[in-house]
């Protein structure tokens, strides 16, 4: 025989109005089952007349008895490992709903008779359900922003080796430009030396005849000053005359 219902489907309809768990289903008069907790707690705290929260019909809670039946296939469904609810600090029921507004975790009885009434609430399976998905497509994507961090740092890392090379290149290429033009100067110093050197010896070795001939003027002058001198320092006034007309043409 086929099933009609999947075992989700199955785990929604067994579960308690209440606290939307599968455990110690207790069976009113109209043949709604709550969990033994939830019926207690809410029996408690109702001052009124208890009225089913499925048929809205008034009920006694005190005289519910165990529904034998659903407690077997609970049991089926269990799973060994799982693990025990948390419980609310308030009712001490278990924390199976998650109030929308309030984003915190509530039990049943929080979101009928507490702090969280009228607010809107979602069982904490299709919390858990919707926040994988949500978690999923985080980290999908993170996986996409990773991508391309990785593409920028493997570009990055490209475009430094690619610089560091072209400066080797331009730094070989630069000193060889200026090693040829520090050797074109060399030449250009050399050349301008020995033409300047070349034009100054010419000058010196011009100077150095003019200053000869000078040389040999000013001796010259200086004998003939010494003759005049000698000669004509004791001579009387006729012999003196005579000698210097002699000497003129000289």
């Amino acid at each position: 025989m086929a099933w009609q219902v999947s075992l989700p489907e199955l785990e929604d309809r067994l579960q308690c109005p209440i606290c939307l768990q599968i455990k110690e289903p207790l069976m009113l008069q109209y043949g709604h089952s709550y969990c033994k907790g939830c019926l207690v707690s809410l029996s408690y705290h109702l001052d009124a007349e208890l009225r089913c929260l499925v048929c809205r019909e008034a009920v006694d809670g005190s005289s519910s008895l165990p529904n034998v039946s659903l407690a077997r296939v609970i049991e089926a469904l269990r799973f060994p490992e799982d693990p025990e609810p948390k419980v609310c600090v308030h009712h001490w029921n278990p924390l199976s709903l998650f109030c929308e507004k309030d984003q915190e975790l509530i039990c049943g009885l929080c979101g009928l008779l507490g702090s969280h009434q009228h607010h809107p609430v979602t069982p904490v399976s299709t919390v858990y359900s919707r926040m994988k998905e949500e978690l999923a497509a985080l980290i999908s994507e993170l996986k996409q922003e990773q991508k391309k961090v990785n593409e920028l740092i493997a570009k990055l890392v490209n475009n430094r080796t690619r610089i560091v090379n072209e400066l080797d290149v331009f730094s070989w290429v630069i000193r060889r430009e200026f090693q040829e033009l520090h050797h074109l100067v060399d030449e250009e110093k050399a050349h301008c030396l020995e033409g300047i050197g070349g034009h100054t010896r010419g000058l010196v070795a011009s100077l150095d005849m003019q200053l000869e001939q000078a040389q040999g003027t000013q001796e010259r002058l200086a004998q003939a000053k010494y003759v005049l001198e000698e000669q004509f320092s004791n001579e009387g006034h006729h012999e003196f005359i005579q000698k210097l007309h002699s000497m003129a043409s000289r």
